[in-house]
């Protein structure tokens, strides 16, 4: 949670954030290899994904194959090149007026998460 942070010092680095992942990586592994995880949500929303990702790629392959002419007009005082955009004029980063308590109550309910993994079916 503390990715949402403003402040650049007060975010994760990428070493803090590779050794969480690699935990709950162990812990789902680990709940899979004993088939815990057979029919979990995880795994529900896991499968509708790849199922999904698999239509979206037999989608595509059909639609970049056909022979169909696109069919638009361009506007002929429209600019369709490239330029840099001037990002000097934007407000500081600040977090919103809420975010220490959301990012306190996250963090308890995730380490909830975490500390009951041992006993998922209590989920």
């Amino acid at each position: 949670m503390r990715c949402w942070d403003a402040r650049v010092t007060h975010r994760p680095t990428f070493k803090e954030l590779y050794d969480e992942l690699v935990q709950y990586w162990d812990y789902y592994d680990d709940d899979l290899r004993e088939g815990k995880n057979k029919d979990s949500e995880i795994e529900i929303q896991i499968k509708k994904a790849e199922e999904w990702s698999a239509n979206q790629e037999s989608t595509n392959t059909k639609t970049t194959t056909t022979t169909t002419p696109l069919n638009y007009q361009t506007h002929p005082q429209a600019i369709y090149t490239s330029r840099l955009l001037n990002y000097s004029k934007l407000p500081k980063p600040k977090n919103e007026e809420n975010f220490e308590r959301e990012l306190e109550e996250l963090t308890k309910s995730f380490s909830h998460i975490i500390n009951t993994n041992d006993d998922i079916d209590e989920f």
